[in-house]
């Protein structure tokens, strides 16, 4: 699971919610990062919780000297599972870049939320109620 063919996909999932229109553009662009971040998070946490290590982190009989599965880290936010062997090897199991899409569509969205109380406060300031 650690192609970007994934990641490319949501990103694309999320621009049909962007509008082009005048005055549209920041609330496509807070549907677009909310609707990419979400899918981004649930498979995060479906690898995360899907993720056994019995059968993820194998000990390696076939090596020489034998290495022995060590420890295994989880967390759900950020989704993290990695597999440790006491050779000093680590695996892995969450897909590379779900992390760093969930933290771009995060600041997108706080972006977003930012300029939109902004924009409100303005209005709000110059005595126009939309």
């Amino acid at each position: 699971m650690d192609s970007w063919f994934l990641a490319v996909l949501f990103v694309g999932f999320g621009l049909p919610f962007v509008r082009v229109q005048k005055g549209r553009r920041l609330l496509g662009l807070i549907k677009a990062s909310t609707a990419t971040g979400t899918l981004c998070c649930l498979l995060g946490w479906w690898q995360v919780v899907s993720a056994f290590p019995s059968h993820a982190c194998p000990d390696f009989d076939y090596m020489r000297p034998i290495v022995h599965f060590d420890r295994y880290e989880s967390s759900v936010f950020p989704p993290r599972a990695t597999c440790y062997w006491d050779d000093g090897q680590r695996k892995e199991l969450v897909s590379g870049w779900v992390n760093p899409l969930l933290f771009t569509c995060i600041a997108v969205l706080t972006g977003c939320l930012v300029t939109l109380a902004v924009l409100a406060y303005r209005r709000y300031r110059k005595g126009q109620t939309r």
